[in-house]
């Protein structure tokens, strides 16, 4: 290993997070690199004065805010399916309609086609909005 590969090393053998392979690489290149020693040998000595400090505690809502998050992710998940499903059906609702509607607007058809679905997507669009309010307001 090269000068450079090993100083960037350092940090993470000094707190003992390299692999055997890695650390026996490190240590070889410090026996005869005397920059390398020394930074090596100053790391160490934060690392273990960094080990010593107290860990700060956890927040008190932090499980609880993770397990809404998560439920949240979850519960978006459903809703991009669930969106897929209903366009899907407002599409064939919306066809279904312009058909049974054709012969008595003619050919103001396209604007029914255009407005039934627009609709549709607007109360699902406030659906998801009010969903997602909901959300925020738990985390």
């Amino acid at each position: 290993m090269n000068h450079d590969a090993v100083r960037t090393l350092l940090t993470l053998s000094a707190a003992g997070l390299l692999d055997p392979e890695a650390e026996r690489q490190v240590r070889e290149h410090a026996r005869t690199c005397a920059d390398c020693t020394a930074e090596l040998a100053c790391l160490g000595q934060l690392a273990v004065g960094l080990s010593t400090l107290p860990a700060p505690p956890p927040p008190l809502n932090l499980v609880a805010r993770t397990q809404a998050r998560i439920a949240a992710d979850g519960d978006r998940r459903e809703a991009w399916r669930l969106s897929i499903a209903a366009s899907i059906c407002a599409a064939t609702l919306a066809v279904a309609a312009c058909l049974q509607l054709q012969p008595y607007l003619g050919s103001l058809i396209w604007i029914a086609f255009a407005v039934i679905p627009s609709l549709l997507g607007a109360g699902a669009a406030l659906t998801l909005a009010s969903r997602r309010h909901l959300e925020r307001s738990l985390l």
